[in-house]
């Protein structure tokens, strides 16, 4: 019942659901396991980081971590492209997020399954050919899942698609690795116009 009254509140106007929507800064935790022969623990904790700074307003998404590898994602919801910046190199990659390798094989939710920073997560399980991802979310911190209808990168459109919500912890297990990224904080902010702009400076490249 309870449920059927939130989406009810969020159709009532447009103007009204989007003054709800999650606005702000999540930073999680990231705890990675290699099952990859000749690459250790250590070496991939290196390249993804241990730490990531994520902003969302709309349909924009900034993701920025401590790793080697790319220290920098965007995702700009009108020409559909995520952006990658690997640290120290003055280079903008970009690749189309309407493209995805992978597509779910099976899903399932699993209400109540975790609670993080204090809020009880609903889960989404995803089932692909080469593993499983486990979103978990809480209904208080809502994303506009129009924004992102077609970022099927990362098979992102369709979670949103299923939850309408940012994970507070996301696990992906597949026969390369383990990984497990928690929420640690999360903070609403009133991110300004132009939070989100490239810099007109950095040369682009298309990421293949």
């Amino acid at each position: 019942m309870m449920r059927t009254v939130i989406v009810l509140l969020f159709c009532l106007t447009g103007s009204f659901a989007r003054a709800q929507y999650f606005e702000g800064k999540v930073i999680y935790r990231n705890v990675v396991t290699s099952k990859t022969p000749g690459l250790s623990d250590s070496a991939l904790a290196a390249m993804v980081g241990n730490e990531e700074t994520y902003y969302i307003k709309g349909g924009f998404y900034e993701s920025l971590t401590n790793g080697a590898g790319f220290s920098m994602q965007l995702y700009d919801h009108r020409n559909n492209r995520v952006y990658f910046k690997k640290p120290d190199v003055d280079t903008l990659y970009w690749l189309d997020a309407g493209k995805s390798s992978e597509k779910p094989i099976s899903y399932e939710t699993r209400e109540e399954a975790e609670t993080v920073l204090g809020k009880r997560c609903d889960a989404l399980v995803v089932q692909t050919e080469t593993g499983t991802t486990v979103f978990y979310y809480s209904r208080r911190y809502p994303i506009d899942a129009a924004m992102f209808q077609k970022h099927a990168y990362g098979g992102w459109a369709f979670y949103v698609s299923q939850t309408g919500c940012l994970p507070l912890k996301t696990v992906i297990d597949n026969d390369k690795f383990h990984l497990e990224s928690t929420a640690t904080e999360v903070l609403q902010l009133d991110l300004k116009a132009g939070f989100f702009d490239i810099s007109p400076t950095l040369p682009q490249v298309r990421f293949k």
